[in-house]
């Protein structure tokens, strides 16, 4: 994928996202995430909540954009793509962390903590006010 490097190092950079995901009723919905917690070739790893709306929207209809922008430089990507749930025992443990201790309460974190496998279709990179496309 062209422009790689610079989109790669905005997407590390940055604390959050922007997920997009579709509601029930067919409607995009938006919302703040914080920032990959592994990133691999064209495939970022992101976690949340078992219990949340996005969990069901996403196993719903996979089809989903993530969105990193940084507002100092006025440079944002956006990256459309599919996203799998991965709910078994064997992917929370691989990312668990401690330190997500204060977002999952329910008995050590693990029943409601779900990773998020998004795949990259294609993109957007705006940068100096150009538009680039992979």
């Amino acid at each position: 994928m062209e422009f790689r490097a610079e989109w790669s190092k905005l997407i590390e950079t940055q604390p959050f996202c922007f997920l997009g995901s579709i509601t029930e009723n067919g409607y995009p919905m938006i919302r703040a995430m914080l920032k990959p917690i592994k990133i691999e070739d064209n495939q970022l790893y992101l976690h949340t909540n078992t219990s949340s709306n996005k969990v069901h929207q996403l196993l719903e209809n996979p089809k989903a954009c993530l969105y990193f922008y940084d507002g100092k430089t006025f440079t944002g990507v956006s990256l459309i793509g599919e996203m799998e749930v991965l709910s078994e025992e064997q992917d929370k443990r691989e990312f668990w962390q401690e330190s997500y201790d204060i977002y999952y309460e329910k008995g050590g974190g693990l029943p409601d903590f779900t990773v998020l496998k998004f795949t990259i279709i294609e993109g957007e990179f705006y940068q100096n006010f150009n538009v680039l496309t992979f």
